[in-house]
């Protein structure tokens, strides 16, 4: 005869629904609701299913509590890296902004200070900021100071020869200044052409340059359409007069001619008559 065991477990409705609605709040992450559901636990089988489930409930509210505070770390982080990557930023543009100075000494008279080396991006940063300045205040006159240049090679030569013209494509005229003596002396060794540039000592004299400049051109405005034309005949008038003069003066001074002398083979007027004497 053999003994069966009956390992049927009679469990009430209400528990198994507390177990179901335990479940569907866990699911939506509200682990606290579902642990208050569990209550008194039965010391039966299905007790101890309620038990296991009430410790799975409890290490995923744990989990998702590291999990919550991993996240608002990482995103305190990220505001950090944000905050620090914009600091960085405008400290870059401030640097930008201090490597290419553009001074307004005068009027229509800009200055460009350069200071340190001179690469591919630094020249067309400083060429697009200068243009765009000349355009603005219709600058007509640029000073481009290299005091603070300690080495100038064959790139930086280039990129200042290209600037002139382009400042000179808007109708600004540029001055060179502050050349120093090894600076003058590497243009030489490499075969650097400025094109004409007018070079001078200092950032004074590149001003008093410029303001020469700027006088000449306002008194050449300042003139009249065909007032030159007119200054041109005029003179011209003058000079033929003068030429009339000095010429009646020479006609005064020549010796006058010799008179016509009279010949010895003139004849008389009159001559005696010979009378014929008859035989």
């Amino acid at each position: 005869m053999t003994d069966t065991t009956d390992e049927s477990v009679v469990v009430e409705g209400k528990r198994i629904e507390r177990v179901l609605e335990a479940l569907s709040l866990a699911s939506v992450g509200a682990f606290d609701e579902a642990i208050g559901l569990s209550g008194a636990l039965t010391e039966d089988r299905f007790g101890a299913l309620e038990e296991s489930l009430l410790v799975l409930l409890r290490e995923l509210k744990q989990t998702r509590e590291e999990h919550d505070k991993a996240m608002s770390d990482l995103e305190s982080s990220r505001r950090d890296l944000e905050e620090q990557l914009a600091t960085v930023e405008r400290q870059r543009i401030a640097i930008r902004e201090l490597s290419v100075p553009i001074i307004d000494v005068w009027d229509d008279v800009l200055t460009l200070p350069l200071v340190g080396a001179i690469d591919s991006a630094r020249a067309a940063e400083m060429t697009e900021k200068l243009l765009q300045r000349i355009a603005d205040r219709g600058a007509e006159y640029v000073i481009i100071d290299l005091t603070g240049v300690d080495v100038v090679d064959t790139m930086t030569a280039a990129h200042l020869v290209r600037l002139t013209h382009a400042a000179k494509l808007l109708g600004a005229k540029c001055v060179l200044t502050g050349v120093r003596p090894d600076v003058a002396r590497t243009l030489v060794e490499i075969g650097v052409h400025l094109g004409g540039l007018m070079t001078l000592r200092t950032l004074k004299d590149g001003l008093r340059a410029c303001l020469n400049m700027r006088e000449a051109d306002r008194i050449s405005l300042r003139k009249k359409p065909g007032e030159g034309e007119k200054d041109k005949k005029a003179q011209a008038s003058k000079d033929e007069g003068q030429d009339r003069t000095v010429s009646r003066g020479e006609r005064r001074q020549r010796p006058p001619r010799p008179e016509a002398s009279a010949s010895p083979s003139t004849v008389p007027a009159s001559l005696p008559v010979s009378e014929d004497i008859g035989v």
